[in-house]
């Protein structure tokens, strides 16, 4: 910019520095004419805003500014002078300096120079007179002499003058044309010749401008006008019209500003700074210094913003601008209306005095008023066009201003009305005219509206106003009194008066209305209100207000209190605990709750604390419910409730509750209390054998029965001895029955001999009294369950459940202070003080429990809903007490008391679980003290429960006791437990379910493993089954130190050092030291491997710990597993003979000693089992084996063998030997991952995989009962088929269903998807997968895919899954044998679960099966039966062996066991020689030596263990090998024991089944025979099949007879088999083929069921009967796709050429791809003249190209039918007829092909080549071969 503008000069001004634009201003004053300035930039000073640099292009223009003398800038109003100077820079030059002359100053910066331009000369245009009128012409600016030169010549013409205008004034009332004539005739006057003029009138100032054009004619015009009789006549005069400075600029853009306008206006000479804008009219007012400019930039035109404006002379003595011929005209504006209220039009009509100031108003306003109607018609006066110069605008603003004015004149009155009642008007109306007669108003009355309008004036109106309106009311009020006045009645308490009148309400009332009366009326609460109604009513609804507004706050009280509440007067209650106290508080009790009732917060919290402090309640629990119905316990409370009045007692079964005044119940608790105590009466209970209890009840009466006569009531009953009466004498006489039972001498004997109990119990009359005379002794045959000695009897439920995962839920009858449980719960409150109820009972029986609660509070603080778990100790028989902070029950909080309940409840359960607690006993918490209803309580408590095992699933906890000494709670709790568990009983666990209903009595058949009965659980973290003996086995997670059976058996070294081993430690540590002291005294180190030493459990839960000394394992190359049982089997022996009820071990062997687990678990179960049905007594019902919780592997071991044990193997045989059990299955096969079996006629298949990738017809997916989860299997195949089908699950979901809905398959590959709920348990999963498989039936679907239903979320084990979808296969197969479905996979996600499925299916083959073990089936390990000389397995088992003789013990004989009660330990001594004695005296035994025995079959094994147990004998195997005699099997014999009658019958028992097992031995043989010589089999599935050999060598056998037919059993039916070519029909009707096949003379190198052909025969064509198995398979394919089509005949193509063929081409085909899926059903349309060449020679690939080549140059199949049926490729013959060949096609591994292929691509870049090209890799529908020997055309159909 300093390049642009080099020359700079300084300017200063005293203007102010904050002025805005300044710097615009100095540029429009250096660039105008007014500086001499030119082209230039203005630079601010920001230091200093007074000061500015200004630039100029060239330097004579700056010399030029610099040379002028003066400069004033004009801001506003004020003009300020300008110092100019040259920049401190170059004012020091001397070059410079000379250049500006003399006349600059010689001061160094800032210099200013006056120069002074020479003025421009021109000729004044003004005309003073008319004699010295001057009207010459000026010259344009274009026509100034430039500077220097001389003045230019004159023109050749005279100039004229500018000045040619004349103002002719006063023309009011002429025309234009008037005033034409008039010049005319003026100018005529004159002796010159007139010349051309032109008038333009100006109406609104009475003139006109009268421009000639010559300065002759206007002279002439000015000197003879001023004479005209004319003009004198009307008044007009005549004036020289002056020349103007200025010009107004019109029609300029919008927004245009005067600083643009003087900087545009510049150009044509200088203008002042006052610029006069019109921003309405867009228009302005410049003025020009110079006059002769004015009169160019009016010629020129004129353009701003490239807009034109014009430019036209402005007078300021007109006031006006000439505009020549185009003057606009003026016209008046329009009228317009403006309305006003009614009366107010009404007034003005009506008093001239105001109508006369609203027209003074107007009257500067140039209107005219209509006033006759409320919309005033205002309309404009002529006068307005003739304002002069203001004519225009005033007519612009006419409108708005008038507008203005008249509302401002409006705005001086005022109206307003008053509303007079109907019956009020006619006392009104005079008094108002009355009052407004001398006022200046008017008024305007409406009768029919009630009201009465006044106006006027303002200040005349506000006058008057109060004064009417005073009027009104008073006349209005008299009248309504007069008229009577009304009562209102307020139901009200005493004590709500009291509260709601307490702050001078009262008085407020009567100030505001003297005259209302109110009045209060005790005696029937109510307040009455008497007055106007008005009064009344206001009054009334104050007092309610008042009354609503009261603030109600619930106080949470005891029930009692609300009881004496009831029992009360609350008014006097509320007087005494409350108004007494200046307390203004009032108390209700509505809907069992009780509410304080108050103005203020602060009141009701006073009203609480009065409450809190005043009342209160005390209870005591009654031993002795008998003493509250005594007489003198009812007149003591009579005496208590007349003596004082503010308690209120209150009894129920078992409990005393004082309730009132505190001062005065615990007074009244006292009384009460102590006479309990010296009434109740006790009952002490003494426990012993029941022998004992006989033997003193029947024979020690001499030493008890005078004593106690009269003063206490003794019974005996079963091992009790009960002694009831009043305290004093219980407590005498119980010191002396303990003396009596501790005096005698007691024992149990066991004879175990073989039908020792038979003959004691035909022979006790006589033994009986016989010992009892020669000893003085008792004798009793104790039953299996009455030798327990004394010890506490078993829980005797109220109800048991068992849920189907395996929890007992239990109600009981019984002091929870004695009941044994792992923990018991017990209701606390926040602080933990044990201060009543159970929890008071327990603290007493353990003296450390409320310090441990206060200890845990001090620590922690608690609240309600909590539960906190304490260790117990003391008399409890627990491990843990939990404290559960339950809430207090109201019925105003019942949701929140009853969610409170729930929640402690459920956080009891899990605090327990996490402390590894097995069982739980819980009271009815919340009752009592906490004011539940019982019945309210014991629903919840239940309901929490169920809801906390159906959140949690697996939980440690397996039993939960509910328990309550209480009859009513009891039932309560009963009630709720059926209501929410349904009835007692066990419930079934999940097990697995059978294999079938013929498998189902198989199992039934076999021996040991039907001891089992079905109550095994496989879910949770414990699992138990019980035998049919009733010994439970159970598998825990737990901790073995903390369990509580009566014996641990504990794995310890032979330095019998406790502190060495996880478990050892585990146990050393909760039994404390003395443990090690007790074991080193009853052995010394080093004990032998295998000891059992026993000791107490010092202070383990557990009574007894049996130590062991454990081997360890080597491999199995020594003897430790039979050490290892040896072990398990002597604990359970020692545990029975010392009668204890439980056992418990630990995963013996498997930590430190290297023992297999598998091999652990199994051995412990099957000692456990074999001595659940061994052992003579019962004394042993539980049998355990405890899971460290942390041990997850040796869990998942233990507990997939306890399933296969008790689940799997319960649907098996118990063969002792192998045999062929007919199973459902066929063999299994594996290829490529897939492991298939054939059932029934039906492919199953399982494999590893995703189930969305399935193309069978169906898939299935597993999900929630509502068919919406996105989760695991469901979310996959939700997610792949697409919203359709999600949407399709919520609509079905919403309808009747059940658990199943089948639904459209969207983008999957199938053609529907089953959806089912089934993840609850087997038995649902069973049901489900098999209504599945009848679906599929019943929709004519061949093929369906299951996921492994239950085992993802659901968490069921896979090989619980696995048996259930099995079983269920297996039902509907059986059920429906001909139905459609011909292939079921199950898709396994998780590819290790596939192992258990294989599993599953092996269990169910149709092959041999190893059997559970027998008493026979140890001896059959070793030693051959007579099928093993023929599968040499008898030399590998004898050598394993050793050859050592074996002897098998018999059912181990259950004792006889005797009870035996003396004085003295002498006699019972000889008493039991004498029993011994007895019974050995009719012992005898049998030998029945036979290799036969070895061959017995289930059946004969059976009935020899039902001997043992039924006839009391004992029967022994003993085995002696053959050493000498190479393969010969061994010597065997068995040996019977008992009494000699019963010996007798089984050895002839024995000997029959000897007979019959030989005679079975050659039928074997013989069966075995003909299987190897002959096969029969049947069709089913299209396909033939072996029967089993049993049927096999029954047909046979028929056939040899020559029997015409014979009756067999199959498949569960019965078939009627004609002989020898069948068909075999079963009861219903249906035909099954059968065929018989010569081992000897068969070949199959084609397919069996190909019709005969003669040998020299190459293809054979064999029409298929309609209806058979095979016409329905092939039409069933066809018609999936092509319904409509009509099928004429079905035809075989028998070519065995051509079959071989490609049979060799298949087997290469499965050997290179490594998979047998290689072969597919597919359909060729053909036409009637290639048929012979097919079926002759096969298909031609040179062919290719004449139907399609999308794929490939090949030959083209289809998947569907409906393809390949187009008339395109199934070309019709003349008669219409169409032929399709349905062809089996070696497929192979495939990819997509392209046009132009003639062989397939290589696999992945290598030699090896795909074997077929399809059209889409993912789901093919058409298939392209490249070899004419890849297919075989197996069927050729004709249809229409």
């Amino acid at each position: 910019m300093a390049d642009e503008f080099p020359y700079a000069l300084c300017v200063e001004g005293q203007w102010n520095p904050k002025t805005p634009k300044i710097k615009n201003k100095l540029t429009i004053y250096f660039q105008s004419k007014k500086s001499d300035g030119g082209d230039c930039v203005v630079d601010s000073d920001d230091a200093d805003g007074r000061r500015a640099t200004v630039r100029f292009r060239e330097n004579e223009v700056r010399q030029r500014v610099l040379q002028k003398n003066t400069h004033e800038l004009k801001i506003g109003q004020q003009t300020f002078k300008m110092t100019v100077g040259l920049p401190p820079s170059e004012a020091s030059k001397p070059d410079e300096s000379a250049s500006l002359g003399s006349e600059l100053s010689s001061e160094p910066i800032k210099q200013s120079v006056d120069l002074e331009m020479n003025k421009r000369k021109a000729e004044p245009c003004s005309v003073q007179q008319p004699s010295t009128l001057d009207l010459k012409k000026p010259r344009l600016l274009g026509e100034l002499k430039s500077e220097g030169q001389e003045e230019a010549e004159p023109i050749e013409e005279e100039e004229e003058t500018t000045c040619r205008q004349a103002v002719i004034e006063n023309i009011q009332n002429v025309s234009q044309d008037f005033l034409v004539m008039l010049v005319e005739n003026v100018l005529n006057g004159s002796t010159d010749e007139s010349e051309e003029f032109n008038i333009e009138v100006i109406p609104e100032i009475n003139c006109g401008v009268v421009t000639f054009s010559r300065n002759k004619d206007l002279q002439n015009f000015i000197m003879s006008g001023s004479g005209n009789t004319i003009m004198k006549k009307k008044n007009m005069t005549i004036r020289l019209l002056e020349m103007t400075s200025k010009v107004k600029a019109e029609g300029l853009p919008p927004n245009t500003v005067s600083e643009v306008l003087v900087l545009y206006f510049e150009r044509f000479g200088e203008v002042e700074d006052d610029v006069v804008m019109f921003e309405n009219e867009q228009s302005a007012i410049i003025t020009f210094k110079d006059l002769k400019d004015v009169c160019h930039v009016i010629t020129v035109p004129h353009h701003l913003k490239k807009q034109p404006f014009r430019v036209l002379p402005y007078y300021e003595t007109l006031q006006t601008a000439l505009y020549g011929k185009n003057r606009p005209s003026l016209r008046l504006p329009e009228e317009f209306t403006e309305n006003i209220d009614p009366t107010l039009c009404h007034h003005l009509n009506k008093s001239q005095k105001s109508l006369d100031v609203i027209t003074r108003a107007m009257s500067t306003s140039f209107c005219k008023l209509d006033l006759r109607s409320p919309a005033v018609s205002i309309t404009p006066l002529p006068s307005l066009l003739h304002q002069g110069g203001q004519t225009r605008t005033l007519i612009q603003t006419w409108r708005e201003n008038t507008s203005t004015l008249f509302s401002a004149s409006i705005s001086n009155f005022k109206s307003f009305e008053l509303h007079i009642q109907k019956d009020a008007w006619s006392e009104i109306e005079p008094e108002i005219k009355k009052a407004v007669s001398a006022a200046p108003v008017t008024l305007v009355p409406e009768e029919h509206r009630g009201a009465m309008a006044v106006v006027g004036l303002k200040e005349d109106v506000i006058r008057i106003e109060t004064v009417l309106e005073n009027i009104v009311e008073t006349v209005t009020k008299r009248i309504q009194r007069e008229k009577g006045s009304v009562t209102e009645d307020i139901d009200m308490s005493p004590s709500i008066h009291k509260i709601v009148f307490c702050d001078d309400v009262k008085q407020n009332i009567c100030n505001t209305f003297p005259e209302l009366e109110i009045k209060y009326l005790a005696h029937n609460q109510k307040l009455t209100l008497y007055g106007l109604k008005t009064e009344v009513l206001e009054t009334k609804n104050k007092i309610l207000e008042d009354f609503v507004s009261l603030i109600r706050k619930p106080v949470e009280l005891h029930q009692s209190l609300l009881d004496f509440f009831r029992n009360k007067d609350l008014e006097e209650i509320s007087t005494v605990l409350f108004f007494t106290k200046r307390i203004n508080v009032a108390l209700e009790v509505k809907d069992e709750r009780a509410v304080l009732i108050g103005k203020t917060d602060m009141a009701l919290k006073d009203g609480e604390k009065q409450i809190k402090t005043q009342l209160g309640h005390l209870s005591f629990d009654v031993e002795d419910a008998s003493v509250l119905s005594r007489s003198d316990w009812q007149d003591l409370i009579s005496n208590i409730k007349n003596k004082e009045s503010r308690v209120t007692i209150q009894t129920t079964v078992n409990q005393v509750l004082i309730s009132g005044f505190a001062p005065f119940i615990k007074d009244a608790e006292k009384q009460l209390r102590d006479f309990v105590q010296e009434n109740s009466c006790i009952e002490k209970s003494l426990k012993a054998h029941k022998t004992v209890i006989t033997f003193i009840k029947d024979h020690k009466t001499q030493d008890w029965l005078e004593e106690v006569k009269g003063k206490v009531i003794v019974q005996f009953k079963d091992d009790n001895i009960l002694i009831s009466g009043p305290r004093f004498h219980v407590s005498h006489y119980v010191p002396m029955f303990e003396k009596l039972l501790t005096s005698t001498h007691h024992c149990i004997m066991k004879i175990a001999k073989p039908g020792a109990k038979k003959f004691f119990k035909e022979k006790e009359s006589i033994y009986v009294p016989l010992a009892l005379a020669k000893t003085g002794c008792l004798v009793q045959l104790m039953d299996e369950d009455d030798h327990q000695g004394p010890v506490k009897s078993a829980k005797k439920h109220v109800y048991l459940f068992k849920t189907p995962d395996g929890v007992e839920i239990t109600v009981n009858k019984a002091d929870m202070c004695t009941f044994q449980a792992d923990a018991i719960v017990t209701a606390s409150n926040e602080a933990l003080v044990l201060d009543g109820g159970l929890a008071k009972a327990l603290s007493n029986a353990d003296a450390n429990l409320q310090d441990a609660c206060k200890q845990y509070v001090s620590k922690k603080k608690v609240r309600v809903g909590d539960a906190v778990i304490l260790d117990a100790g003391g008399r409890l028989r627990c491990k843990h007490v939990i404290m559960a902070l339950a809430p207090q029950y109201s019925t105003a909080k019942h949701e929140e008391a009853v969610g409170l309940l729930n929640k402690t409840v459920k956080k009891s359960l899990n605090r327990a679980d996490q402390e590894n607690c097995q069982s739980v006993a819980i009271p009815a918490i919340g009752s009592g003290g906490f004011q539940f209803p019982p019945d309210l309580c014991a629903d919840t408590i239940v309901k929490s429960i169920k809801e906390f095992y159906e959140f949690v699933g697996d939980s440690v906890l397996r039993t939960i006791h509910l328990v309550d000494n209480n009859d009513v709670t009891v039932q309560a709790f009963e009630a709720a437990a059926k209501k929410i568990y349904g009835v007692s009983k066990v419930g079934l666990g999940a097990t697995g379910g059978s294999s079938s209903s013929k498998q189902q009595s198989q199992a039934k058949a076999s021996s040991s493993q039907s001891q089992v009965q079905s109550t095994a659980t496989s879910q949770g973290a414990s699992q138990s089954v019980q035998t049919k003996e009733g010994l439970t086995i159970s598998l825990m997670k737990t901790n073995i130190e903390e369990t509580t059976m009566d014996v641990v058996v504990n794995t310890l070294s032979s330095d019998l050092n406790l502190g060495v081993g996880a478990v050892s430690n585990a146990i050393l540590k909760a039994a404390g030291p003395q443990l090690q002291v007790l074991l080193n005294q009853q052995a010394t180190a080093p004990a032998n491997i295998g000891a059992v030493i026993v000791t107490v459990g010092a202070n383990l839960k557990n009574k007894e710990v049996f130590h062991v000394v454990a081997p360890h394992w080597n491999q199995g190359q020594g003897n430790e597993q039979k050490v290892l049982e040896n072990i398990i089997d002597e604990c359970l022996n020692q545990a029975e003979q010392r009668q204890r009820k439980s056992i418990v071990f630990s995963a013996i062997g498997t930590g430190n000693l290297g023992f297999p687990k598998p091999l652990v678990i199994c051995s412990m179960l099957e000692s456990a089992l074999k001595f659940s049905s061994k052992r003579s007594t019962k004394n042993v019902q539980e049998v355990a084996f405890a899971l460290h919780p942390k041990d997850t592997q040796t869990i998942q071991v233990f507990t997939d063998e306890f399933n296969k044990k008790f689940t799997v193997q319960s649907a098996s045989t118990n063969n002792p030997t192998q045999q062929q059990i007919p199973g459902p299955f066929s063999k299994v096969t594996s290829k490529s991952g897939i492991y298939e079996t054939i059932v029934g006629g039906v492919t199953l298949q399982v494999l590893s995989g995703e189930i969305t990738a399935e193309k069978t017809d169906v898939i299935v997916s597993s999900t929630n009962k509502e068919f919406t989860l996105k989760a695991g299997v469901s979310k996959a195949i939700l997610d792949k088929a697409g919203p359709i089908v999600e949407a399709e699950c919520v609509l079905l979901g919403t309808q009747p269903n059940k658990g199943q809905i089948m639904t459209q398959a969207g983008n999957l590959q199938c053609k529907k998807i089953i959806h089912i709920a089934a993840h609850s348990n087997g038995a649902n999963i069973l049901k489900q997968v098999k209504r599945a498989l009848e679906k599929c039936a019943k929709e004519k679907l061949t093929s369906i895919s299951f996921p492994a239903i239950g085992t993802g979320q659901a968490g069921l084990l896979p090989g619980q899954v696995a048996d259930c979808m099995m079983d269920a296969v297996v039902e509907m197969v059986g059920q429906n044998p001909q139905s459609s479905l011909k292939l079921i996979r199950i898709v396994v996600f998780q590819a290790p679960m596939l192992n258990d499925f294989y599993k599953s299916m092996q269990n169910r083959e149709y092959t041999v099966i190893q059997q559970k073990d027998t008493i026979y089936s140890k001896i059959k390990t070793y030693v051959s039966t007579v099928k093993s000389f023929f599968t040499g397995s008898w030399e590998k088992e004898i050598k394993q062996h050793g050859g050592k003789d074996i002897v098998i013990e018999g059912i181990k004989v259950v004792p006889a066991c005797f009870s035996i009660c003396g004085p003295t330990k002498i006699v019972v001594d000889k008493t039991k020689e004498f029993l011994e004695k007895m019974i050995s005296e009719d012992q005898a035994f049998h030998k029945i030596t036979d290799t036969a025995i070895l061959s017995f079959s289930d059946k004969d094994q059976q009935r020899i263990q039902e001997m043992q147990s039924t006839s009391g004998v004992s029967i022994r195997l003993e085995y002696k090998a053959q050493k000498d005699s190479g393969s010969s099997p061994g010597e065997a014999t068995l040996i019977v024991e008992g009494l000699t009658r019963d010996v007798l019958i089984a050895s002839q028992e024995i000997q029959d089944m000897l007979k019959s097992a030989k005679d079975d031995e050659i039928l074997k043989k013989d069966i075995e025979h003909a299987s190897e010589l002959v096969e029969w089999q049947y069709e089913q599935g299209g396909q033939y099949k072996s029967f089993d050999q049993r049927i096999n060598f029954e047909l046979e056998k028929t056939l040899d007879r020559g029997a015409a037919d014979v009756k067999i059993s199959f498949q569960g039916q019965d078939y009627q088999i004609k002989l020898p070519e069948g068909p075999a029909i079963d009861t219903g009707g249906n035909q099954m083929n059968i065929r018989r096949i010569d081992k000897l003379k068969a070949t199959e190198s084609i397919p069996q069921h190909w019709g005969a052909m003669n040998p020299t025969q190459l293809c054979g064509i064999f029409t298929l009967k309609a209806g058979d198995v095979e016409y329905n398979d092939v039409l069933g394919l066809f018609k999936a796709t092509c319904a409509a089509q009509n099928v004429l005949k079905i035809e075989r193509i028998q070519n065995p050429g051509m079959w071989k063929n490609y049979q060799n081409n298949k087997s290469v085909m499965e050997q290179k791809n490594g998979h047998q899926n290689n072969e597919k059903r597919l359909f060729h349309g053909t036409s009637e003249q290639t048929m012979n060449h097919i079926n002759h020679r096969g298909f031609n690939r040179s062919y290719a190209g004449k139907n399609a080549t999308a794929y490939g140059n090949g030959t083209y199949f289809a998947l569907n039918a409906s393809y390949s049926a187009s008339n395109t490729y199934s070309v019709p013959n003349a008669q219409g007829h169409k032929h399709m060949y349905l062809c089996r096609v070696l497929t192979g591994d495939y990819t997509r092909g392209n046009s132009g292929m003639i062989i397939p691509p290589p696999k992945n870049n290598t030699a090896d080549l795909f074997d077929t090209v399809v059209d889409n890799p993912a789901a093919p529908t058409i298939f392209v071969v490249f070899r004419d020997d890849q297919a075989y055309p197996e069927y050729l159909i004709t249809f229409t």
